[in-house]
């Protein structure tokens, strides 16, 4: 039984994955292992009573007749060092040490294991990683002479389109320019994106984040997109919570890019009815503020399927949205990038042929000074100081047909409509139409109805029927506001 143990213990010796060598306590070599033949060289028995430094040069050194390992090793318990093979070549191996004492004698055995393919690997994705990062070099300095050379003909056009709209009259021709000057602001928007992206994907974007006004962004966004809208004839709202501070630190730079994205978006997809914005306080600890925005729109909606595509590179809901609307599909990417980048989180929700909600979340840090503590309460009031914003939980004088702000505004912008219809300039016609459609909005149905067919025969540069519409909206106005004189 003895002898038919010890043969079964030769028997997993011999078929191990592991070099593994016995050897006493002067260091000679008593067994080795069948893998250790093979993968040396040695015949069965040739390495009977040689040093044990044969195979492992450096690694093992003798002291008063006892063997030990070498300075450099006897901390470690498992190091790397190389297998010598019969023919004085080597290959890396990873060695083990344990000593045990049997019937009063010590027994010493090395195991090593062979780190040949490791190496190799290791090597390879080193060799790899640095293919890579030449390959991303190249790129990034093929996409940045591109972009550059993409800029120069663009910026041209535009600045060209732009002389000619100042000093052109004509109103069909006009409209022309406009749409010039629409596809350098998308080629402009598809440049920027692919920068963006190119940086995100190196490695190289970083936010700058620096005390700013959070309400004057918001009015300055405000602004922009309302004049997007109206261009296709639809309405923004903007609601902000009154509790948010506005002296806060972060990268506004970065989350106008995010509210941008998402809006122009909206409005691509939106052929009727609104686009909002609303902003709430989700939490705040100590100086550390979380909004939380949702980016509305009365679109072409989407689907369950469409929800994972969305957020992926290159990608957009449907082929055929790419073919109707166009864009690469990088704008959302670059969205969520930057979203997690200020520590929070977006998503999309919606019914497809019923609009979409865009939520996100930022977290940004209140700016803590005296300065800010005391402009606190009349931050609050800033809604007053811009005709097109409306802020939850107080009461918008601007949109109070008989307030003394809007009378002001609406004899100012109708005096200024008529104006530039006797002259036919209709495109600036186009922008009063529009304010007034604003100011009016408070109004009752027929109000806005009127006011809006009053828009489109401007738009049409229909003097008549424009006149018309616009005689009949101040007659309702009148009707709907006592002693209002315009």
């Amino acid at each position: 039984m003895t002898k038919n143990l010890e043969e079964f213990f030769y028997f997993i010796l011999n078929h191990s994955q592991e070099c593994i060598v016995r050897y006493d306590a002067n260091g000679c070599i008593n067994y080795c292992n069948d893998r250790l033949l093979e993968l040396t060289g040695y015949s069965a028995g040739e390495l009977v009573g040689v040093f044990i430094g044969e195979l492992f040069q450096n690694v093992f050194t003798v002291v008063d007749n006892h063997v030990e390992l070498a300075a450099n090793y006897k901390d470690s318990e498992i190091f790397e060092t190389v297998l010598y093979r019969k023919n004085k070549t080597c290959f890396p191996v990873e060695i083990k040490i344990a000593s045990a004492i049997f019937d009063g004698e010590e027994v010493l055995v090395c195991t090593a294991v062979d780190m040949t393919r490791y190496k190799e690997s290791i090597k390879k994705v080193e060799e790899t990683t640095i293919q890579m990062q030449e390959s991303m070099k190249a790129r990034d300095a093929f996409v940045a002479n591109v972009t550059h050379e993409l800029r120069t003909p663009v910026n041209g056009i535009k600045g060209h389109a732009e002389i000619l709209m100042e000093q052109e009259q004509d109103f069909q021709k006009t409209n022309y320019l406009k749409m010039i000057l629409d596809c350098c602001s998308t080629m402009e928007g598809i440049i920027n994106n692919i920068l963006d992206f190119s940086k995100l994907e190196a490695g190289k974007f970083q936010l700058d984040e620096k005390p700013f006004s959070f309400y004057e962004l918001m009015s300055k966004m405000e602004k922009m997109f309302n004049m997007l809208t109206m261009r296709k004839g639809l309405r923004f709202t903007l609601n902000i919570a009154s509790e948010i501070p506005d002296k806060v630190i972060g990268d506004e730079l970065r989350l106008t890019q995010i509210l941008n994205n998402l809006v122009s978006n909206a409005v691509k997809f939106t052929e009727q009815g609104y686009v909002g914005i609303e902003v709430s306080l989700n939490t705040k600890i100590n100086d550390e503020i979380e909004l939380f925005f949702m980016v509305v729109d009365t679109g072409i909606g989407l689907s369950p399927e469409d929800k994972d595509k969305l957020f992926k590179s290159f990608s957009q809901a449907d082929a055929s949205i790419t073919r109707k609307f166009g864009g690469t599909g990088l704008g959302l990417s670059i969205t969520k990038e930057l979203v997690q980048m200020m520590h929070g989180k977006v998503w999309a929700e919606g019914e497809k042929g019923k609009g979409s909600t865009f939520s996100f979340t930022v977290r940004l840090r209140q700016e803590q000074t005296q300065e800010a503590v005391e402009q606190e309460p009349s931050i609050r009031k800033w809604k007053y100081s811009h005709n097109l914003n409306r802020i939850a939980g107080e009461q918008d004088l601007m949109y109070e047909l008989g307030s003394e702000i809007n009378v002001r505004e609406l004899k100012k912008y109708f005096e200024k409509l008529n104006i530039s219809m006797d002259m036919e300039n209709w495109q600036k016609a186009e922008s009063f139409a529009a304010m007034l459609k604003q100011l009016l909005s408070g109004g009752s149905k027929d109000l806005q109805r009127m006011t809006f067919r009053m828009e489109m025969s401007i738009r049409k540069a229909d003097c008549d029927k424009a006149r018309d519409y616009a005689q009949k909206v101040k007659e309702q106005l009148l009707l709907e506001v006592e002693g209002l004189e315009i």
